[in-house]
């Protein structure tokens, strides 16, 4: 089990706390923020049917105190047991969705402002003929150029933000030393079962001493790993409202719903 310290910038130009929750955002952020919504639901609903079937039922003077460890043949027991997949995959989804964020995010700024598209851009004619027909042309190639981009390295993709479209994709090294790191993990869970190899390593020297062994992240890390990644993504979002004039989204009331806006943000 590794331990990392996450930090969040300290910037005074940047809205934090509840004010952050009540700003307005762009539809890709909100599409992302739902799917993280969505993660956190199925979660809850997996532990409500896990208490369900250890407590739902039976004499209550039976069932175990507080602190006491679980019967191993009982669904919380399993669930210790099985866990750390299912976190595995909730983070890779997480990661994921982040980077399908800013894939989003371009899409929107390219289709604002197209001449900003990379004219030196390859791609090969039948690419180029199925989106141009399927009409999905420039978030095509927004997503291509942020896969292309963070598998090569993360700081790559940040590279390409600040001189292709002159916005920061993070205010502090901190912040995108965590979101490269989340990403080399994902990576290595999805493409190699979570074992450290040479290419995590040559990304993430401190980790040299682990090649051959396995990666393992516990709740909290995952979790604070996460929300680094959200709070970046909404800062950046602020950021690209400001500077392109990208359409908003504003917060639902508080009675509201947020399960009920569309997939699409709209």
């Amino acid at each position: 089990m590794y331990r990392w310290k996450f930090m969040a910038a300290e910037n005074a130009e940047e809205v934090t706390g509840l004010p952050l929750l009540r700003v307005a955002v762009t539809p890709a952020l909100a599409r992302y923020l739902n799917d993280l919504n969505s993660t956190l639901g199925l979660q809850a609903y997996l532990w409500r049917i896990i208490v369900k079937a250890d407590y739902g039922h039976g004499d209550s003077t039976k069932f175990p105190k507080p602190g006491d460890p679980a019967p191993p043949a009982s669904a919380v027991a399993q669930m210790d047991i099985h866990g750390p997949v299912l976190d595995e995959m909730l983070f890779c989804r997480g990661v994921n969705s982040f980077l399908t964020y800013i894939a989003d995010l371009m899409t929107m700024i390219y289709e604002k402002y197209p001449k900003k598209l990379d004219s030196n851009k390859q791609m090969t004619y039948g690419f180029g003929i199925e989106h141009h027909m399927a009409g999905d042309l420039i978030s095509a190639l927004a997503e291509k150029t942020v896969i292309e981009l963070a598998h090569q390295r993360f700081d790559a993709l940040a590279k390409h933000f600040k001189k292709d479209l002159e916005l920061v994709l993070f205010q502090e090294d901190i912040q995108s030393t965590n979101a490269a790191l989340s990403v080399d993990i994902r990576n290595i869970i999805t493409h190699n079962r979570g074992v450290v190899n040479r290419t995590f390593i040559q990304r993430n020297p401190r980790f040299t001493g682990d090649l051959g062994k396995r990666i393992v992240l516990s709740k909290e890390e995952g979790r604070e790993m996460l929300a680094d990644l959200g709070y970046c993504a909404r800062q950046l979002d602020l950021r690209a409202i400001k500077k392109f004039g990208l359409p908003t989204i504003e917060p639902l009331p508080k009675e509201t719903d947020a399960s009920r806006i569309p997939p699409n943000g709209k």
